[in-house]
């Protein structure tokens, strides 16, 4: 079965990143998305879907179809890398609010440009994932319309499943206009849904993202908590990292019992990630056809101390561009040296060498009679030329023994 005809097909084949895109166009009566035994958030149907509806899905759907940049986003000033795509330019930046810039993953450039457009009315309000106030171990879709909806809420990095498109359907039916800030494949559903509905591109202003390293599963936060002998009703705080940079891994109880662990400590060996399957063959983990992109600066990949918070940022389109620009003018960011793709790469080897296996890893599920995931304009097949034949095949083997994992 190498065709994707079901929604089944999309998840019992690890292609689900749980993101909630079909549950925004088919509705709530028909799908509902829901955590699984096994810690990720999927989507079930609880009414019939009729072909047009999933048809629409599938044309959108992360699992099913990622595509880089769109052509009218390019222009002369966009470079191009074959790692890393088109951007226009690469720089250190930072918030200049000291509390974003402490309390975010890095140095809060999402959170900055985030206030910018809020302050400045640029948008009426910015859709992001953050911790549920009731369960602050889970995440939830948030509307933020001002300062203290955006920094009163955990923010900052979800590893955990989330599931913000779930609301776009809401976004779109305000009306008004919003920013998104996601994942890199929530980001591609948003770029295949504006060739579908009109108000995408007319309501959504902005979209941001970070280089993302990948979305664990929940039984990854449930461990960590089960080490140290809490419930996850006992809590009261849950954070990923943030406050420092990297920051802690660190929870709170009801009853004031802290526990913390060491950003590399709690992350260990890329094995122990526990991250979905649909990461392992992500073909955009670098926010391609995003605006802007911010990312970990870290030598080598890994953090070797506390630091300021500084990000890296990719600036992809003329509208990144122009909103980075004011945003620095306005004194909202701080801009920080020029970078260039070595430097890309030297922060961030973990992408730089998936995004030269991935294909191999789809060849792998294709040659084993596996759907995977449709992909234009992000070069896939062209750095898999480029790769010995002993990195392709052990790529291609490794991925067809995750597969029995899913």
């Amino acid at each position: 079965m190498s065709v994707i005809n079901s929604l089944s097909d999309i998840v019992d084949n690890g292609l689900c990143i749980g993101c909630g895109i079909c549950q925004s166009i088919a509705g709530k009566d028909k799908i509902k998305i829901e955590m699984s035994p096994k810690g990720r958030l999927e989507p079930k149907e609880i009414g019939k879907l009729n072909i047009d509806t999933f048809e629409k899905i599938k044309k959108v759907c992360p699992g099913a179809i990622v595509e880089g940049l769109p052509k009218k986003e390019i222009n002369t000033n966009s470079k191009h890398d074959l790692i890393w795509g088109y951007y226009q330019s690469l720089f250190y930046a930072w918030s200049t609010n000291e509390q974003i810039r402490f309390q975010s993953s890095t140095g809060g450039l999402l959170n900055g440009l985030s206030l910018y457009l809020l302050e400045t009315k640029k948008v009426n309000f910015i859709l992001h994932t953050a911790g549920d106030p009731k369960n602050p171990m889970r995440s939830l879709p948030k509307f933020s319309y001002s300062k203290d909806d955006l920094l009163n809420c955990e923010s900052r990095s979800r590893y955990g499943p989330a599931s913000p498109l779930s609301k776009f359907d809401e976004a779109l039916n305000t009306n008004e206009s919003f920013a998104f800030v996601g994942k890199p494949c929530d980001i591609a559903a948003i770029r295949q849904l504006a060739k579908l509905d009109e108000r995408v591109d007319k309501q959504c202003k902005y979209l941001l993202t970070l280089v993302c390293g990948g979305s664990t599963e929940f039984t990854k936060s449930q461990d960590f908590i089960k080490s140290f002998d809490v419930k996850e009703e006992d809590l009261k705080e849950f954070r990923y990292r943030g406050y420092g940079n990297p920051g802690k891994m660190y929870i709170k109880t009801k009853e004031g019992k802290e526990f913390d662990k060491e950003y590399n400590s709690f992350w260990g060996e890329e094995s122990t990630w526990r991250v979905h399957f649909r990461c392992k063959i992500c073909p955009d983990a670098i926010g391609e056809c995003s605006d802007i992109a911010a990312l970990d600066t870290w030598r080598g990949g890994s953090p070797k101390g506390e630091d300021e918070g500084f990000n890296a940022a990719i600036i992809r389109t003329q509208k990144g561009t122009e909103l980075l620009n004011d945003a620095i003018k306005s004194g909202y960011i701080k801009k920080g040296d020029d970078l260039n793709i070595e430097d890309i790469n030297d922060f961030q080897p973990h992408q730089v060498n998936k995004k030269r296996a991935v294909y191999a890893r789809h060849l792998g599920m294709k040659n084993k009679n596996l759907p995977t995931i449709s992909t234009d304009g992000l070069r896939i097949k062209e750095l898999y030329d480029l790769n010995t034949k002993e990195f392709n095949l052990k790529e291609e083997e490794g991925i067809v023994s995750r597969v029995k994992k899913i």
